[in-house]
């Protein structure tokens, strides 16, 4: 049987799916009606935050996700800590459906909790990755991959925000945040460099951290900008898109032999 028809894999992915069909639902009201219903963008991510808890204590096996991972560590010099990874994805989730709730009445204390979500993002990812490129060193053909990841976000961070985002004084208020979402982006790459990890795993991981920064674009252009980009109807499909990929990846995760990370009791 297919890992991807058991229990430990359909029953978190379906609860998140439901979330992803409730911000669908949310927007086409939204289309229909003119109307936004807000309750609506919080069940959505309750939906994510019940299926990241599902995936953590019912579909995971601790420590099967740590033989995974300490296996395909390319960096034998670097001790990891995989119950990190899944403890503070749930924690980061939380505080997500926390930050969703509090944007919806004050912009500021909104995006605030959404900054500590990131801090919860880069916590989570130190876990399965190192986050300190020079313990890259010792193996140049991963440190020269790591080396352009930073100097790529480096870049296109600032770019995105002087021309999409900045409108004066008044926008630069979301510098903080913009410095900490490009950083914990930049850290999700590095698992591109783990390349002993099953490959949808990895690709999940930088796709669903891409979609954060392309809602978080949306939202800080339609408050701040003076370029319309006019998509503000995707800021929470891929803002609920991602949060359901980021947490839903590890059920994707193999070992070079196979091996997956679910509990086989």
């Amino acid at each position: 049987m297919s890992s991807f028809s058991t229990k430990r894999f359909l029953i978190p992915f379906f609860i998140g799916s439901l979330g992803f069909l409730t911000i669908l639902l949310s927007e086409f009201i939204v289309f229909d009606q003119g109307e936004k219903i807000v309750e609506l963008t919080w069940l959505a991510s309750l939906f994510v935050v019940i299926s990241t808890l599902i995936v953590r204590f019912y579909s995971l096996d601790g420590s099967r996700v740590n033989q995974i991972i300490k296996e395909t560590n390319p960096l034998k010099s670097s001790e990891l800590r995989p119950q990190r990874y899944l403890n503070w994805m749930v924690i980061a989730m939380i505080v997500g459906l926390i930050a969703t709730v509090t944007i919806a009445s004050d912009f500021i204390y909104g995006m605030l909790a959404y900054l500590v979500m990131q801090f919860c993002l880069i916590i989570s990812y130190s876990g399965i990755i190192s986050i300190k490129a020079s313990e890259f060193r010792t193996v140049p053909r991963l440190f020269h991959k790591i080396v352009f990841f930073i100097v790529a976000w480096v870049i296109l961070i600032p770019t995105i925000y002087i021309i999409l985002i900045f409108s004066g004084t008044d926008s630069l208020i979301v510098i903080p945040y913009v410095f900490t979402i490009g950083t914990m982006t930049c850290i999700s790459w590095f698992v591109l460099v783990y390349d002993r990890r099953s490959r949808l795993f990895r690709w999940l991981m930088i796709f669903a951290t891409g979609l954060f920064v392309f809602s978080d674009t949306l939202i800080g252009n339609s408050r701040y900008g003076t370029i319309e980009i006019n998509l503000n109807y995707l800021i929470d499909i891929t803002y609920v898109l991602n949060i359901f990929l980021l947490s839903h990846a590890i059920l994707f995760l193999r070992s070079e032999l196979g091996m997956t990370p679910y509990k086989t009791a």
